[in-house]
């Protein structure tokens, strides 16, 4: 939903991230999601309102594309084809309290309808009373009819109802087909195609061959699977050793760059040239929690620097509430304390000498190491939520991953293998093993040193003076130096603490990535272990065919043979027809 009545430029941009951030959360493509500009009612009030609406309408699809586009690369042509519909919600729902048959519920409706919106409805308010306790029920009816369709509520509906149609079977065949398959179809393909071929084969003279023929399958699958897997491992491996020199302090390349480079050569070779820009979030989740951490850092920034507490940016949104709070009482006594202003922005050398002075100096010491503190607190909720939806984006783009490399050795091994009907399920191979998590941790504060200092002393003594001849005492003061001790610190800028913070955050880089390539092997790992078990024990089950056909086998062979050879055929085309279901439909949606 995004709110058409903003006109302010940083809450217009700030509209638009959270546009994005609940299309994060929402999780999927968004061209399933229907996005509404509320509230566009509000360019009603302009004479050529129309034009003024239309030209709102196509800036604000475009930003909102072109939003999308930057954060969600993945669904870059997805995006082009979102659907955007006008609405102003507060009076399309005034319109339907309106013809409620509450007459005390439906009169508050009609008052907030000619307090709020009566521009609305101007050629019907004429006809009317002016008192809207007097509006009957058939005006009541005019004015909500009008209201409804002035609002785009009618249009909404429509839009919404055509969206479900064409986006619901999207959400619940494939599903239905992928189970459909897992539980009967692949097996009704898997039995047809192998006992057809059992019989067929079972004859002592095609017996032997069709055993030697199951041998080269089998180490031809398991060479052609084993070359697969070290082409999809490879890039990812490569990686980790990188890694590994990195954190081991043998080579200062940025791995975050490196990740990005390594995703763009896996996806030069085939098959994985066709997933685009599906793998996008493998290697973008590092930004985004470095927009997270700008943003929140950015906030307190600008509240230490102006003296007054803003904590509204939208990732600031996501953290807990209390932990939020704590944080602006934290920054409120960091700027009692003077520490705002001229002081932030630029920081300040201070010798503390008196007790008072000693005593601010610490306390502003102690509540910067507080603001680390409820920063770390804040800076954890806004992370966690980001790690939601950057490993659901991971995990998503990681499944496009292996849906490609199995559709792939799906392919290659049934042209190894046409006879035996090798499928892999990808609901069923598809999982993520385990979940990946992101700690981070910040300090804050500045050493105080305890330094001397010479403070100059007034001290007054008698003397005798010789022109005196010594008989009288004058009074005279001598300046002394005193040794004294302060306390001595740079109270640092909040553009010092800031990029110390930024900086903390960007040094646990490899450590991320390391986790991150650590588990996509481990993933590859697993995925080819349950590839590995599927097909050897589909191969499994068309030896014990066989060698159950060739025990059955009598002298009518040949009389078999010819009433099977048909049902080979039909067999093949059975499977055909499964598989180029699924492919059919995938490939159009």
């Amino acid at each position: 939903t995004y709110n058409s009545a903003e006109t302010d430029s940083q809450k217009v941009k700030s509209l638009l991230q959270e546009v994005v951030q609940q299309v994060k959360d929402l999780g999927g493509s968004p061209a399933r999601m229907l996005f509404v500009l509320n509230r566009i009612d509000v360019f009603r009030a302009d004479r050529n309102w129309p034009e003024t609406e239309k030209r709102f309408v196509e800036n604000a699809i475009r930003d909102i594309k072109k939003e999308l586009t930057e954060y969600l690369k993945e669904y870059t042509e997805e995006i082009e084809n979102i659907k955007v519909v006008k609405l102003s919600t507060w009076p399309a729902l005034l319109a339907l309290q309106t013809q409620n048959h509450d007459d005390i519920y439906s009169a508050d409706a009609c008052k907030k309808i000619d307090n709020n919106f009566n521009g609305l409805i101007e050629d019907i308010l004429e006809d009317l009373p002016r008192n809207t306790q007097k509006w009957s029920r058939h005006d009541k009816n005019r004015v909500a009819e009008a209201l409804w369709q002035k609002s785009y509520a009618e249009e909404f509906q429509e839009n919404l109802r055509q969206h479900i149609s064409q986006h619901f079977p999207q959400l619940v065949i494939p599903q239905i087909i992928e189970c459909f398959n897992v539980t009967a179809g692949n097996a009704i393909t898997e039995w047809s195609t192998q006992t057809t071929a059992a019989i067929l084969n079972s004859s002592e003279k095609h017996y032997v061959k069709e055993c030697e023929k199951i041998s080269w399958i089998r180490s031809s699958l398991e060479r052609f699977l084993e070359i697969s897997d070290i082409n999809l491992k490879k890039p990812f491996e490569i990686l980790d050793a990188k890694v590994k020199q990195v954190l081991a302090k043998q080579s200062e390349d940025d791995v975050v760059k490196y990740i990005r480079i390594i995703i763009r050569e896996l996806q030069n070779d085939k098959p994985y040239d066709e997933l685009g820009e599906k793998l996008y979030p493998v290697y973008s989740w590092e930004s985004e929690f470095q927009r997270g951490i700008n943003q929140v850092l950015e906030a307190v920034a600008k509240s230490l620097e102006s003296g007054r507490i803003d904590l509204n940016s939208p990732n600031l949104k996501k953290a807990n509430a209390s932990n939020v709070s704590l944080l602006a009482i934290n920054l409120n006594r960091l700027i009692n304390l003077g520490y705002t202003t001229d002081i932030a922005k630029k920081g300040k050398t201070i010798e503390a000498r008196t007790d008072a002075d000693k005593n601010i100096l610490k306390q502003i010491n102690e509540e910067l190491n507080v603001l680390a503190i409820h920063l770390n607190l804040v800076i954890e909720d806004v992370l966690k939520q980001i790690s939601t939806q950057e490993l659901n984006r991971i995990y998503y783009a990681v499944s496009e991953l292996f849906r490609c490399h199995l559709s792939y050795i799906e392919k290659e091994t049934n042209d190894i293998a046409p006879t035996i009907a090798i499928k892999f399920p990808e609901s069923e191979l598809i999982k993520v093993n385990s979940h990946l998590t992101f700690n981070f941790r910040f300090q804050a504060g500045f050493p105080i040193k305890e330094e001397n200092w010479e403070e100059a002393i007034q001290v007054e003594r008698k003397i005798r003076r010789w022109y005196t001849l010594w008989l009288w005492e004058d009074t005279i003061s001598e300046t002394k130096y005193q040794t004294r001790s302060s306390d001595n610190a740079r109270l640092p800028s909040v553009e010092d603490l800031l990029t110390s913070w930024v900086r903390q955050a960007k040094e646990q880089d490899s450590e991320r990535v390391n986790q991150v390539a650590r588990w996509l092997l481990e993933q590859i790992d697993c995925l080819k272990k349950n590839v590995d078990k599927i097909q050897t024990d589909i191969i499994d089950r068309y030896q014990e065919r066989l060698d159950k056909a060739k025990q059955e086998i009598t002298i009518d062979y040949e009389t078999k043979r010819n009433v099977w050879q048909p049902i080979q055929q039909k067999a093949q085309n059975l499977t055909e027809e499964f598989y180029s279901l699924e492919k059919n439909w995938k490939s159009n949606n």
